[in-house]
């Protein structure tokens, strides 16, 4: 006999499964009848947003918009200047596209990031030499990639950390001198001239898409 804890069980993966699908069959129809559907991210190119949103560019037939921030993404989505919106669920932001009045969310799905990890300067000889602080560049949803790989030899150095706006961002900032180190992509270090000082795999995450005030029209 199935008690009703195990017929939940066997229920719950059908009914989160035929949201899913019915979710990307409405999407996936809109965007075929729409090819060149505007489809927003955080920029610049080479973010792990970027690199997502063109896996998705490429299969439907979108045009990209890289922009500044997820501030830009949202306005620009509310005002009609993007269709959809591609945002991460490790966003410290996507908390305000989820409660917008206007904004509504169309679909989700998993995929990784690249290959992450704290760089240095090509031609550095090796970590900051010292005991005081380290400078180091990135956006504040992945510092703790560098407690989680930073090498013994600067385990015990404090940190200045020094905001940046993307992965990109950070990669510029330390090939400007602006910091010591950094916590990007791989993107960021071939882009920048860059090299690993440490380095992960890469996160696979949910992705999330988010349609403006037409969507909501037409629901």
């Amino acid at each position: 006999m199935v008690t009703s804890a195990g017929a939940a069980a066997v229920e719950l993966p059908a009914l989160l499964g035929a949201d899913y699908q019915a979710r990307w069959s409405q999407l996936s129809r809109r965007w075929a009848e729409r090819p060149g559907t505007r489809l927003g991210t955080l920029g610049p190119e080479g973010t792990s947003s970027d690199v997502t949103a063109r896996y998705l560019a490429e299969r439907f037939d979108l045009r990209l918009a890289l922009l500044g921030s997820f501030d830009e993404v949202l306005d620009e989505l509310v005002r009609g200047g993007i269709d959809s919106a591609l945002v991460p669920s490790a966003s410290q932001g996507i908390t305000r596209f989820h409660w917008h009045p206007a904004v509504r969310l169309q679909a989700f799905f998993p995929h990784p990031t690249p290959e992450y990890g704290i760089a240095l300067p090509r031609t550095a000889a090796g970590p900051p030499a010292g005991e005081g602080p380290v400078r180091v560049a990135t956006i504040w949803e992945v510092r703790r990639v560098y407690h989680e790989v930073v090498p013994a030899a600067l385990a015990g150095r404090p940190v200045d950390w020094v905001d940046a706006a993307s992965t990109q961002h950070a990669a510029e900032l330390l090939a400007a001198g602006q910091a010591d180190l950094a916590v990007t992509n791989s993107s960021g270090v071939a882009a920048h001239g860059l090299r690993w000082l440490a380095r992960r795999p890469g996160a696979e995450i949910v992705w999330t898409v988010f349609g403006g005030p037409e969507d909501l029209d037409a629901r």
